[in-house]
Order: C-alpha cells, then sequence, then structure tokens
C-alpha cells in the first residue's frame, strides 16, 4: 500500500485567502517525505515546494546530489545515504527495525535541516470478529428483494488490538484478487479503488461496515501502529491525502513528515 503521497491544496487554499502584502515571503526549504516500517530499506525522499507565487527563487542545491546522513540509535552508527533519482535516497545495508530510532541530517539552501523519528512496536493481540461475510450484489436498476426489507446486511466485523497508552492506529483494507467483481453494478461510473481506510484511531477496536467492501474476494486488513505526527497529518489534510507542505514538529528547517510505523495483517473474504 502506498501511503507516500504529496498535495500542496491546503497551502494553496491558506495563500489564495491571503493579500498580496500580507502574504508570507517564500522560502526555498526542502520537504522531507519518509515512512520507516520493519524489514524495509531505510528510504527517504525529498523535494521542493510548489508555491503560490511566480517567478520564486529556489537555492542552488541539486536534489540528486545531496549529502543526507541518517544516524541509528540502534547501531550506533550514521550512514550516508546514496541517491537513486526522483529524490530518493536509501542505504542498503540499514534495515528499519522496531524500537530503532533515527535523526536525519542534511544542508539544504545554506541551513542545517535535520529530523527525529522511532519506530513504534506491532501491534499485539489483533483479532477479528470473522473471517468471512456474505454480501449480495446490487444491480443497476434493480430494487430491493420482493416481499419488502431492503438488502441483507451482515453485522459489522469487529477488528480489536491492546492499546494501553492510547497511541495511534490506522487501518487499511486491501483487495488482493487480480480482478475482483465489484458487490455493486457501478454500470458506466468508474469503479471504487482496491482498496479503502479508516480514519486513524487512538481507541483499541474498529468496525468496518459489509457495504464498505466493494469487492468480492480475499482482502487484506493491515493495522498501522503510527505516531502523533502521522496522524495529525491525516487530520490536517480532510482525510484526503496528506499534505506535506505544513510544518512538522519532527522536521527542523524544512517541511513534510518522516515518521516510524509498524504492523499486522489479518485477512477477510468476502463472497456473495
Amino acid at each position: 500500500m502506498n501511503l507516500k503521497r504529496i498535495s500542496t491544496g491546503i497551502l494553496v487554499f491558506t495563500l489564495a485567502g491571503c493579500d498580496k502584502e500580507e502574504q508570507i515571503a517564500f522560502t526555498d526549504s526542502p520537504v522531507i517525505e519518509g515512512y520507516e516500517h520493519p524489514g524495509e530499506v531505510f528510504s527517504i525522499k525529498i523535494s521542493r515546494q510548489v508555491p503560490f507565487e511566480e517567478d520564486v527563487q529556489y537555492s542552488a542545491d541539486d536534489l540528486e546530489a545531496l549529502a543526507i546522513s541518517v544516524h541509528s540509535a540502534l547501531y550506533g552508527q550514521t550512514y550516508s545515504l546514496t541517491s537513486i533519482g526522483g529524490g530518493v535516497y536509501v542505504d542498503s545495508t540499514l534495515v528499519v527495525a522496531a524500537g530503532d530510532e533515527y535523526t536525519l541530517i542534511f544542508e539544504y539552501n545554506g541551513k542545517a535541516v535535520s529530523a527525529y523519528t522511532y519506530v513504534p512496536l506491532p501491534p499485539q493481540n489483533f483479532t477479528q470478529s470473522v473471517t468471512s461475510i456474505q454480501i449480495e450484489k446490487i444491480e443497476i436498476g434493480s430494487g430491493p428483494p420482493a416481499g419488502g426489507g431492503g438488502f441483507s446486511q451482515p453485522e459489522p466485523i469487529e477488528f480489536k488490538w491492546d492499546n494501553t497508552d492510547e497511541s495511534y492506529y490506522l487501518i487499511i483494507v486491501e483487495n488482493i484478487e487480480s480482478d475482483p467483481e465489484a458487490t455493486v453494478d457501478f454500470g458506466d461510473e468508474e469503479p471504487p479503488s482496491f482498496s479503502f481506510r479508516k480514519t486513524p484511531t487512538s481507541s483499541n477496536s474498529e468496525f468496518i461496515q459489509a457495504r464498505e467492501f466493494q469487492y468480492y474476494g480475499t482482502h487484506r486488513i493491515i493495522l498501522y501502529h503510527v505516531l502523533p505526527d502521522y496522524a495529525a497529518l491525516y487530520d490536517d489534510s480532510d482525510n484526503s491525502s496528506l499534505n506535506l507542505t505544513n510544518a512538522s514538529g519532527s522536521v527542523t528547517n524544512g517541511y513534510g513528515i518522516f515518521t516510524g510505523m509498524n504492523s499486522d495483517t489479518l485477512y477477510v473474504e468476502v463472497t456473495d
């Protein structure tokens, strides 16, 4: 599941409502995008802001030639990252680990840029109330079944996990079939995505209604243990996309997000 989206819509909306003399002067600061998950090679993406104003002055820094290093508290070592193009930097010898802490450092536009995060532990005791549900297909032009009462609605599926410290969790649901059949005949309309997500929560449970599943087949239910900065960024973006042009408390002299996450996975089968 790709969690790495950039949206400047909120920034544009904010500046568009200001008089010209009230607008904040543009400073070329980097946008950091990093989601560190255990078992994956350490990776970070650096990009430039998309300013509201025209003819702004960018720094001479080459996004493909920055000297970026990251310190791992677990291994007590500093790693120099390598550019692989598109603003992405990696170190193939550094595999992200649960409980590790990372400090990112580089220079941009004459300023020392830094960012810090840690990787939380995986969710504990992740369970589900059922492993499969049956959903009637809704055809175009079809009314409720004869005799009234409407289409049958299975009970929602309840997912639970331990959360004694009220940290944040996020559920993402992915249909993993190669060519799944939709639970609703959408006709000429564009069909929905094969995945959907719930809002981050500090609770220890989440319900998924039957009709939230819009395809038949096997679904992967991924429970992410996320940090407060990710949950705050999600809330700031009106639950649509991640707005990386807002300042983050974990980033100094830059924007974006540098955060750790961990996960566990269950499966649900949707049949007709």
